[in-house]
């Protein structure tokens, strides 16, 4: 997984992440004092954060953090592999799960104000360690006004600024379907926009 948006369908609708990205719903509104949001990180950033490492470490080295092939793996103690009748316990992904993988940090979008998410990251040290270790990279988007700012652990949050982002947002293809986009393609595809996003009454 490359991203997560935590916020409103809104978000993200009309566009094609190619599996890539976990949507969580959340309202920001009616959550003044962010309790909401602290559940939905203390539930997922672990969770993300520990699937987005795995494969991150598995890619990176895949004989030290990995379990090599499948072909020559037996189970032990249903926790682990080995590789054929005697091995180190193998307890990272096998190759064939992570070829098409780009090793990368998730980046977790969170729909909220810098006062109500930096308050939920003073209050919880979990977070304190996935987010302040650089383990997860989290950018806040504002609820009404769509500016952003990226966390950095040394500084604080930072306004995004993508010099490249109005040229590069101009280049993002656009399709009918997310079909036309995906169809005839195994690897990993760039994000496109839908022109007919799927719309529910």
């Amino acid at each position: 997984m490359a991203t997560a948006f935590i916020g409103r369908r809104a978000m993200s609708r009309g566009a094609f992440f190619d599996r890539r990205v976990f949507l969580i719903s959340y309202d920001p509104l009616p959550d003044a004092d962010g309790r909401i949001l602290e559940a939905t990180l203390l539930a997922a950033g672990p969770v993300g954060a520990g699937i987005n490492l795995e494969y991150y470490f598995s890619t990176v080295d895949n004989e030290g953090f990995g379990c090599g092939s499948k072909v020559m793996h037996n189970l032990a103690g249903l926790f682990g592999v080995m590789q054929g009748a005697a091995s180190d316990l193998r307890t990272g992904l096998p190759l064939q799960m992570i070829e098409i993988h780009e090793p990368m940090r998730l980046l977790v979008v969170v729909e909220q104000t810098l006062e109500i998410l930096s308050a939920v990251y003073q209050r919880q040290p979990p977070l304190q360690e996935l987010i302040g270790n650089g383990w997860l990279l989290v950018v806040a988007k504002h609820p009404q006004t769509g500016t952003m700012h990226l966390f950095e652990p040394a500084t604080g949050w930072q306004p995004w600024t993508d010099e490249d982002g109005a040229a590069e947002a101009a280049m993002i293809p656009e399709v009918e379907r997310s079909a036309d986009w995906f169809a005839g393609h195994a690897e990993a595809l760039p994000p496109a926009l839908l022109r007919r996003p799927l719309v529910h009454a």
